[in-house]
């Protein structure tokens, strides 16, 4: 996970550049898990974090797809 941060914390110290959605997206998904353990997070609250924390606009689709690996890539870790 350090290696999605350091690329999401790169892309957007970047003057000008556009951040990939696909990344925002995964570090949505990432967040959503980590803040919500207990609750399941759903493809709405990906979308909800990419809005608030990223100025980030998702499609619902791009949101689970990110939700899905990170559930994945959690139950590996």
């Amino acid at each position: 996970m350090p290696g999605l941060w350091h690329q999401v914390l790169h892309t957007m110290s970047q003057p000008g550049a556009s951040p990939d959605d696909d990344l925002l997206a995964q570090a949505a998904a990432d967040i959503a898990l980590r803040d919500h353990p207990r609750t399941p997070a759903d493809a709405d609250t990906v979308l909800e974090i990419a809005r608030t924390e990223f100025a980030a606009v998702l499609g619902r689709e791009q949101a689970q797809a990110a939700l899905d690996r990170a559930r994945r890539r959690a139950a590996r870790d």
